[in-house]
C-alpha cells in the first residue's frame, strides 16, 4: 500500500543526503588553496579521543533485570564505550567540528552517533540505536510453530471425552515447553541541516526502524459468555517503520515562518495469525469447530501510512508583543485486504464481505496560535488557542460476522456496522503574571475546553477552569511557590445506548435496547469537578546545604446516582536535600510518597434479562488504593589520596508499591478480599575510580539488585488454572543478583 508514495519520498531523501556530500567535497576543493595560504596563521584543531574497555559480570539469569539493557544471562559481557571528537581551537578560524561516539558497544542495547557540523553552514547527524524489550522467559505453551503465523497443537494432543475446558487436557504437561517473549528494535536516524542563505535554512530527517521478535496475544473461539474459550498465543513481530521530515525555514529578525511535511509508513511482514483450537466441543459450537478440526484466525497490525503538511509563522510587533501560529493538515490511510469471515470450512457463509478492505481514511487538521505581551512593566499576558479536528472518512458497512470462528454466519438482522469515530476539539487559555515586587509574583488565568464527538454517548462537552498561583524568591536562600486550579466539566445529555444502537441496522433494535446499564457513565464523558494544588519550597541555609519540599493533590468528584467512577484522589509529597560537609565530600537524599485512591460502582446485569437492571442487590462497589514509597541516598568522596586521584561513592535506592482493591456488593453478589499487589525493589551501588595519570583511569563498580513481586494474577497461576483459558502461566520475575564491572579508560 502507498508504495509509490514511499518510493518517491525515499528517492527525495537520498537526493538530499547526497547533496551535502557533494557540497562538502566542493567546499574542500575550493578551500584547499586558502587553507594552504593560512596554515601558518592558524592554530591546530583539538582532537579528543576517549575509549573505555572492560567487562561486565552478571551473577544470575534475569530477563526482567536486563529488560532494556540486554544483560539477561549469567556470565561475562564486553564493556566498550568510546568517543572520537575533533573540536576547532577557538582562534583557529576552523568552523568544522565532528564527533563519533558509542555506548554499550558490547551489548545488544548499543548506540552509535556521528555528528558533523560546519558552523553557520551545515550539519549532518547519524544515530543508530538498538533497544531490546525482554518481557519474560518463564512462560510455557504446548503450541508448535512459535514465531510463525500458524500455531498447531502437538501430534498426540489428548482431550478427555466430553470435556470442553482446560480440565480435560490429559497430557498438557507432556508438551509444555518454554519460550521467550521479546522483541529487538533497531533504528537508524539521519538528519541534515543546511544554511541556504542569510534568511533561509533547510532541515531534513529520515528514520528507519525494524522491530523483530514475538509478543503474546489471545485467540478466541466462541461468541458469548458461556461458549467462549481462549488461548494465550505467541504472535510474530516483523515490523518496519519509516519516518521522513522536511522543513524550510525563513527568519529576518522580526518575522519567521516555515513550511514542510512529515510522512510515516508502517509495514508488517505478517498479516494474520492462525491457531488450532485446543478445546473440546462446547454445546453451541457447530461441528468441526472443536479440536482437532477447528481453527481460528486473527488479523495482525495492518500496514498504514500518514502524510502531513505543516506550516508555522511568527511576528514580533514590538519589544513587548509577539504572535506565533502553527498549522498542519494530514491524512491517515489503511487499506489492507480483509481476512475472510472464517477459515473454518465447516461453517456456513451465506454472504461475502461487503467490501475487500476497510479503505480507512482519517483527515487531521490542527491549528494553534500564541500571543505573548508585556502589558506594563510588571504585568505579562499569555493567550493560547488550539483547534484539533479528526475527520474519519472510513466507509460504514454492515458485516454479517461469524462469532469467534464457532458458528454459522449471523442473520442479516444481526449484522454489525462499524463506527468511524471523529472528534473536534477547541482549547483556549489566558494567563496573567503580575510582578508585585522584586522576587514576588502572582498569576491568574482561565482555561476552556470544548470537545465534540461522533458515535459517542455524549455529543459535546465543555470544561472551564480557573487557576491562581504565587511565587516568592525575594531572599537569597529561600524560594517558594503555590498553585491552585479548579475545573468544572459539563456534558450534554448522556445517551448510554447510542453507540450500541448505531452499530445495528436501523429498526432492528427496540429504542430502549441497551448493552451497558442505563445508569453507567464513562468517566471521561460525564460531569466532573476537579480541584488540584501544588507547592514547592527550597531553602539554602548555607552554601553547603540545601533542602527542598514539594507536594501536590488533586480530587475528582462525579455526579451522584450513577455507576462508574464515582470519585478519585491522588496526592504526593517529597523531601530532598544536598550537603557538602567537607570540600571533597558530597551527600544527597530524597524521599517521595505517592497515594492514589478511587471508588467505582456498577450493577451486574444480563442483557437477555432486562429485569436485572432494577435489582439493587446486584450492585457492587470497588475501592482501590495504590501507595508508592521511594527513597534514595547517595554519598561520594572525590580527589582522595596524596595525588588526589581517587573517587569513591555509594548509592542506595529503595522503592515499595502496594495496591489494595476492596470489593463489596449486595446480597446477590458474592465477594472475597483480593490479595494485595506488592512490588519491592532494592538497589545499592558501590563505585570507585582511580586516575593512573592525566590520560588513563581504572573504574570498578558493583551493583546489587533485588526485586520481589507479589501478584495474585500471576503467582501460582499455571497454564490450566483458568478453566476456559489456556495461558502461558508465567509467574512474576523476581531477582536477587549482582552486576560487577571493571574498566580502563584512556584519553588520546
Amino acid at each position: 500500500m502507498a508504495i509509490r508514495n514511499k518510493t518517491v519520498l525515499s528517492v527525495t531523501l537520498l537526493a538530499f543526503l547526497v547533496f551535502p556530500l557533494v557540497s562538502w567535497a566542493q567546499e574542500k576543493a575550493d578551500d584547499a588553496e586558502k587553507d594552504a595560504d593560512q596554515k601558518e596563521e592558524k592554530k591546530e584543531s583539538v582532537v579528543d579521543n576517549e575509549v573505555e574497555l572492560g567487562l561486565y559480570y552478571l551473577s544470575d539469569d534475569s530477563f526482567r533485570y536486563g529488560k532494556y539493557s540486554g544483560l539477561t544471562d549469567e556470565g561475562v559481557y564486553a564493556l566498550v564505550d568510546f568517543k572520537l571528537e575533533k573540536r576547532p581551537a577557538w582562534n583557529s578560524g576552523d568552523l568544522t567540528r565532528w564527533r563519533f561516539q558509542g555506548w554499550r558497544a558490547g551489548l545488544n542495547s548499543r548506540r552509535f552517533v556521528f555528528d558533523f557540523s560546519q558552523q553557520g553552514k551545515q550539519r549532518f547527524r547519524f544515530d543508530y540505536r538498538q533497544i531490546p524489550n525482554n518481557r519474560f522467559s518463564n512462560g510455557l505453551t504446548p503450541y508448535m510453530g512459535l514465531g510463525g503465523d500458524e500455531l498447531r497443537m502437538p501430534v498426540g494432543w489428548e482431550i478427555a471425552e466430553g470435556s470442553n475446558n482446560t480440565r480435560g487436557f490429559i497430557n498438557l504437561d507432556d508438551y509444555l515447553r518454554p519460550y521467550e517473549i521479546k522483541t529487538d528494535r533497531k533504528s537508524i536516524t539521519l538528519d541534515y541541516d543546511l544554511k541556504i542563505s542569510e534568511s533561509w535554512d533547510m532541515a531534513i530527517g529520515f528514520r528507519h526502524e525494524n522491530r523483530d521478535g514475538v509478543r503474546n496475544t489471545f485467540g478466541i473461539i466462541g461468541s458469548n459468555m458461556t461458549s467462549t474459550r481462549s488461548a494465550e498465543l505467541i504472535a510474530p513481530v516483523n515490523w518496519q517503520t519509516d519516518n521522513l521530515n522536511l522543513m524550510f525555514n525563513y527568519s529576518n529578525g522580526r518575522a519567521r515562518f516555515g513550511i514542510g511535511m512529515y510522512a510515516s509508513f508502517f509495514n508488517n511482514d505478517d498479516t494474520a495469525l492462525q491457531f488450532q483450537n485446543a478445546f473440546g466441543k462446547v454445546g453451541n459450537w457447530e461441528k468441526g469447530v472443536a479440536y482437532p478440526d477447528g481453527f481460528g484466525q486473527m488479523a495482525l497490525e495492518p500496514e498504514n501510512s500518514y502524510v502531513q503538511f505543516k506550516a508555522y509563522g511568527g511576528f514580533v510587533f514590538n519589544a513587548r508583543t509577539r504572535l506565533t501560529a502553527d498549522l498542519s493538515w494530514g491524512t491517515m490511510k489503511q487499506d489492507d485486504a480483509f481476512l475472510p469471515y472464517t477459515i473454518n470450512p465447516a461453517l456456513r457463509v451465506r454472504e461475502d464481505l461487503p467490501r475487500l478492505d476497510a479503505d480507512a481514511k482519517i483527515d487531521t487538521l490542527f491549528f494553534s496560535t500564541r500571543l505573548t505581551s508585556r502589558l506594563t512593566k510588571r504585568l505579562n499576558l499569555v493567550v493560547n488557542y488550539r483547534y484539533d479536528d479528526r475527520d474519519n472518512k472510513t466507509p460504514r458497512e454492515a458485516y454479517r460476522y461469524i462469532g469467534g470462528d464457532s458458528e454459522d454466519q449471523k442473520p442479516t438482522a444481526e449484522s454489525r456496522i462499524n463506527l468511524p469515530y471523529s472528534y473536534t476539539r477547541h482549547t483556549a487559555d489566558a494567563l496573567l503574571n503580575w510582578s508585585v515586587a522584586r522576587g514576588f509574583s502572582l498569576k491568574g488565568g482561565v482555561e476552556w475546553n470544548d470537545y465534540s464527538r461522533d458515535y459517542a454517548e455524549v455529543e459535546d462537552s465543555n470544561e472551564w477552569a480557573w487557576l491562581a498561583g504565587a511565587r516568592l524568591a525575594s531572599w537569597e536562600n529561600l524560594s517558594a511557590s503555590l498553585d491552585y486550579r479548579h475545573s468544572d466539566r459539563d456534558v450534554d445529555e448522556y445517551i448510554g445506548n447510542l453507540p450500541f444502537q448505531e452499530s445495528y441496522l436501523p429498526g432492528v433494535l427496540p429504542e430502549d435496547a441497551f448493552q451497558n446499564h442505563p445508569l453507567q457513565r464513562k468517566y471521561n464523558l460525564t460531569d466532573r469537578e476537579r480541584d488540584e494544588w501544588r507547592f514547592r519550597l527550597d531553602w539554602f541555609p548555607t552554601r553547603e546545604f540545601n533542602i527542598g519540599v514539594t507536594g501536590s493533590n488533586w480530587t475528582d468528584d462525579y455526579d451522584e446516582g450513577y455507576f462508574g467512577l464515582n470519585e478519585a484522589e491522588a496526592y504526593s509529597w517529597s523531601v530532598d536535600f544536598g550537603y557538602r560537609p567537607a570540600e571533597k565530600v558530597f551527600l544527597s537524599f530524597f524521599y517521595t510518597h505517592e497515594n492514589w485512591d478511587a471508588s467505582q460502582s456498577n450493577r451486574q446485569i444480563f442483557s437477555f434479562d432486562p429485569d436485572t437492571i432494577l435489582r439493587e442487590d446486584r450492585n457492587w462497589f470497588a475501592d482501590s488504593e495504590d501507595e508508592v514509597d521511594t527513597f534514595n541516598f547517595h554519598a561520594g568522596v572525590e580527589n582522595l589520596g596524596a595525588q588526589e586521584n581517587f573517587t569513591f561513592g555509594f548509592d542506595y535506592t529503595y522503592s515499595y508499591v502496594e495496591s489494595v482493591v476492596n470489593v463489596t456488593g449486595g446480597d446477590f453478589i458474592e465477594t472475597a478480599p483480593l490479595p494485595a499487589l506488592k512490588n519491592k525493589l532494592r538497589t545499592w551501588v558501590v563505585y570507585g575510580q582511580m586516575d593512573i595519570n592525566e590520560r588513563s583511569a581504572v573504574t570498578l563498580r558493583a551493583e546489587s539488585g533485588k526485586l520481589t513481586v507479589d501478584d495474585f494474577a500471576l503467582d501460582h497461576v499455571t497454564q490450566d488454572t483458568m478453566t476456559n483459558i489456556l495461558s502461558l502461566g508465567q509467574p512474576t520475575q523476581d531477582y536477587d543478583l549482582w552486576l560487577i564491572s571493571a574498566s580502563w579508560k584512556y584519553l588520546f
